[in-house]
């Protein structure tokens, strides 16, 4: 397979977009770059193209096709604590003010239109889970993860299908 994505040279993706925004909220490291750049192939690339909202009636935004119901559940739930209150403010800082509602978050929307926000916020997703990233260099570990906690049981996503583009991101 090659390694350019809907425009988006991986290598570059991997590490002038995700690693830099990942290191930016003190979240990198291997397993996490390999984990977010692999969401990216997998959930917002598909037939050669970069998908920013979703295709059909499906309402996920942005590069790692992030549903808004989801978004706003980290910002209410995970966020919104004074543990967290440090890791708010530098998305809030990367997403800006132009974008946000009345109580200063940014917008699910920002999502799209900021593929460096869209890594931050799937970082912070996975972070959420309870269970370790898998190793950084298992691609099927990183596979079924992405199925089991970020497209979940619902979602369209077959693990075994996606092997592939978690390569891609270990070999970035």
């Amino acid at each position: 397979m090659s390694k350019v994505t809907g425009g988006i040279y991986i290598p570059h993706l991997k590490n002038e977009i995700v690693q830099p925004a990942l290191d930016y909220l003190g979240l990198g490291g291997a397993r996490a770059v390999n984990q977010v750049t692999g969401t990216f192939l997998a959930e917002g690339y598909a037939g050669g193209y970069t998908y920013l909202k979703q295709l059909g009636k499906g309402p996920a935004v942005g590069a790692m096709q992030m549903e808004p119901f989801t978004y706003n559940d980290i910002w209410k739930n995970f966020l919104n604590t004074p543990k967290r209150s440090h890791l708010a403010a530098l998305l809030k800082n990367i997403a800006g003010t132009f974008n946000t509602d009345s109580t200063g978050i940014p917008k699910a929307n920002t999502l799209t239109g900021d593929i460096f926000f869209a890594a931050a916020m799937c970082r912070v997703f996975y972070l959420r889970v309870p269970t370790a990233l898998p190793l950084a260099n298992d691609a099927s570990g990183m596979a079924q993860y992405h199925k089991k906690y970020y497209n979940t049981s619902l979602g369209k996503a077959v693990w075994q299908e996606n092997i592939d583009r978690f390569q891609q991101a270990i070999d970035a």
